[in-house]
């Protein structure tokens, strides 16, 4: 939520539409050129972070010709070989496209006329859906697959301009399996289970990506036209049994939950260098975002707990339905700036005046079908397979497709425009001084279009705030091995459209519905830090910093009062404050101190960074009379009061490197409940990955073995039952549980050198 992306000085799209995720490895890493991670601000970086801005360059003119391919075989320790369960796949689902799960034509889109057709007609359409994608298909879980390819060329012209072309393909297949286990807790220490269940999850994913990029340049003077499309396709089908005691059932249930995304960026973008000492960028980029979830099914049975009976199929709710969604966002931006160097008292100053603007449009549109009790009850007790066959709509005491579920928030429309402008300073104040400042003045507004519960009226949400965020870096140089940084700045989180639209979307797999508030506000965040750096050697670094963060108006996901165990819901809420602050320590040091005569210890360095974060919210609190009653205090949402990433990483000049990596995140809230239900935590685990490297074929080809996640600890969410936030085993309750298995790779590259 409070961090950041831009990909070629353009907002990289969300890969989930629905909040802020930055799927990184959509981008090969041979095209990367290179990657700048910034956790303080400036005039001329967006401010909409708290946390950090990653911007991503990708490579448009190359050092050299080149063609580069890659193949990797892997396999997961609890997958490979075993039997895989999926209702059955479409001719395209292993590219990334769906082309069997479309509503029929025959539905009628506009809310609420379905309902109005004679009863014939509604039983027609009910047969136009298919009713052979619940049939089970067995196959076995084969090792994973990845493969890429990478072509770059550089034309010198004989005049002095350079053209240069930059393009990638990759792609990947897999097929994993996974045992998760979820149960929810009454109050009390000997607590019964409000639920029990064990999912077998088969999680069926897909990955095509492609990066495109021109360029061309002569003398001081570019122009690049750089493009990334991303297409994801991911379905899980799983089996769920278990008792829910809420409602007295044993419980069996199975669920297709497919996702299809697609992610398209553009950037047609400029530098241009006048008199030397004038500098002039420009960017115009377009973003294409498409989410599509097309016949999402759900399919409980149950029958009375302890008793041998017949499963039925449970149509009460939503317990049994399939849900249609599609979700489409358009971006365009673009964005310039003016930069003029000078000199004072011969000390180089740098002045920088520029502005942006970035314009979304968002349509989403769902559509949810039950089904009604048919008056031949015989029919309740037919498998999952035959259950909804046409023939059980289309004659009299049968089903029907009803839809009550569906309701007039599911769907909307939103605009927002975002216009930005700044002025930013850089200057020399003395040989060992040096002070970036300014300020960057941000127009936001924001606009939604829903339909009001139980009415046609629609409901507007329209916003609009001006923010002047100031910001200031000064350094002091120490010494020729040591710098000393202070920061200040202000900075804001605004409110997606998912997070105000009133669409509320129940996810079987959590167990639990998410909802959107219109009345949400924007955070506003002020941030300082102080940090000292030395660079003992060349590549090496120690640095030492600390932070702090005031937030107002944070925005987290909590529980809605009237939520039940089975049928929790979450919204999206403003807290009152926030203040979070914590220390951090970075390195990268080179062991060759240890023995001086041992030359290969020189490429062995030690990295890392540890982090101790302590945060507060503040909740204000009424009583039932709407009285207020004393604040309550708690961590942020989603933060860890402690990171740990460190490892070691090798690189001999003879071609052969490896990698040891450690990643450890403490307890973090990953759920906000309230009187009924507690808080729901993410528990730590140790995360370990190697992967050892050989150059051969005279280093143009590589073989790479990869081990991710050696120890494969549970990850596991908790229900806190008492005042420490850290996991006890002998009060806190498990909530949910899985294992991600071992994965083990072996990939090859080879690179066709074309040096003319």
């Amino acid at each position: 939520r409070y961090n950041q992306a831009l990909i070629n000085n353009a907002m990289l799209p969300s890969s989930e539409p629905d909040k802020k995720a930055f799927s990184f490895d959509v981008i090969p890493s041979q095209l990367i050129d290179n990657i700048i991670i910034n956790k303080t601000a400036t005039p001329d970086l967006t401010g909409e972070f708290a946390g950090g801005l990653v911007q991503i360059n990708t490579k448009d003119i190359p050092s050299k010709n080149f063609v580069t391919v890659g193949i990797g075989l892997g396999f997961n320790t609890q997958s490979i070989g075993k039997d895989f369960i999926s209702n059955e796949r479409g001719q395209y689902d292993w590219l990334g496209f769906d082309d069997r799960r479309n509503l029929p034509g025959s539905y009628p889109l506009k809310y609420g006329v379905y309902n109005t057709l004679p009863v014939e007609q509604r039983r027609n359409i009910a047969a136009d859906f298919r009713d052979d994608v619940w049939n089970e298909v067995n196959s076995v879980a084969g090792p994973i697959q990845s493969y890429n390819i990478t072509w770059g060329n550089a034309v010198r012209g004989k005049k002095g301009g350079t053209f240069g072309s930059v393009v990638g393909i990759t792609y990947r297949n897999s097929k994993l399996l996974y045992t998760a286990t979820k149960e929810l807790f009454e109050r009390g220490q000997n607590s019964q289970a409000f639920f029990d269940f064990t999912d077998r999850q088969n999680k069926y994913s897909t990955n095509v990506g492609g990066i495109v990029n021109l360029a061309w340049t002569k003398g001081k003077n570019k122009i690049a036209f750089k493009n990334l499309f991303n297409q994801l396709f991911e379905d899980n089908y799983y089996q769920r049994t278990g008792i829910n005691t809420e409602n007295l059932q044993d419980v069996s249930l199975r669920s297709s939950v497919l996702n299809q995304r697609t992610l398209f960026s553009s950037q047609l973008e400029g530098t241009h260098t006048f008199l030397s000492k004038l500098k002039f960028n420009w960017n115009f980029n377009y973003s294409y975002n498409n989410k599509e979830q097309p016949d999402l099914r759900v399919i409980t049975y149950g029958r009375s707990i302890g008793t041998n009976n017949p499963f039925q199929v449970n149509l009460r709710g939503n317990n049994t339905n399939r849900f249609f969604s599609n979700l489409t966002d358009h971006g365009f931006g673009t964005n310039g700036s003016l930069s003029y160097d000078f000199k004072i008292k011969e000390q180089k100053q740098t002045v920088k005046i520029g502005g942006s603007t970035l314009i979304r449009l968002r349509d989403f549109r769902a559509t949810i079908f039950g089904y009604s009790e048919p008056t031949d009850i015989s029919l309740i007790n037919l498998p999952y397979n035959t259950i909804f066959n046409k023939q059980n709509f289309t004659k009299n005491n049968s089903f029907e497709m009803i839809t009550a579920l569906q309701n007039p928030q599911d769907k909307y429309y939103g605009i927002s425009a975002l216009s930005a402008g700044y002025v930013m300073f850089d200057n020399k104040l003395a040989d060992n001084w040096r002070l970036i400042w300014g300020t960057r003045v941000e127009n936001f507004e924001q606009f939604l279009k829903s339909n009001q519960q139980g009415t046609d009226k629609a409901q507007v949400v329209l916003t609009s705030k001006l923010d002047f965020l100031p910001s200031a870096n000064v350094t002091y140089n120490a010494g020729s091995k040591s710098n000393i940084r202070a920061a200040f700045s202000r900075t804001v989180a605004r409110p997606e459209f998912r997070e105000i639209a009133p669409f509320a979307f129940f996810d079987f797999e959590v167990i639990a519905s998410t909802a959107g508030q219109p009345n949400l506000k924007r955070s506003s965040i002020l941030n300082g830090d102080l940090r000292y750096e030395w660079y003992p050697r060349a590549g090496e670094v120690i640095s030492l910093g600390v932070f702090y963060k005031d937030f107002t108006d944070p925005i987290e996901l909590r529980l809605n009062s009237a939520s039940v165990a089975t049928r929790r819901q979450y919204e999206f809420q403003n807290a009152a404050s926030a203040t979070l602050y914590g220390t951090e320590i970075e390195f990268r040091k080179s062991l060759a101190f240890i023995a001086k005569s041992k030359q290969w210890l020189e490429k062995l360095f030690f990295t890392g960074n540890v982090s101790i974060i302590y945060s507060e919210v503040v909740l204000t609190n009424t009583d039932a009379s709407g009285n207020t009653v004393a604040p309550t205090q708690r961590p942020l949402q989603g933060q860890s009061p402690y990171l740990i990433n460190a490892g070691f990483q090798y690189d001999s000049k003879g071609g052969s490197g490896f990698s040891l990596l450690y990643n450890r995140i403490g307890q973090r809230l990953a759920l906000v409940g309230n009187a009924d239900f507690g808080d729901i935590y993410e528990r730590p685990r140790h995360l370990v990955d190697f992967q050892v490297t050989q150059k051969i074929l005279k280093r143009k080809g590589e073989l790479r073995l990869t081990i991710s996640d050696i120890f494969n600890q549970p990850i596991e969410t908790y229900e806190n039952r008492d005042t420490k936030e850290a996991f006890s085993s002998s009060i806190d309750k498990i909530f949910s549980s899985f294992k991600p298995g071992t994965t083990f790779t072996i990939g090859f590259t080879y690179d066709f050198d074309f040096k003319k």
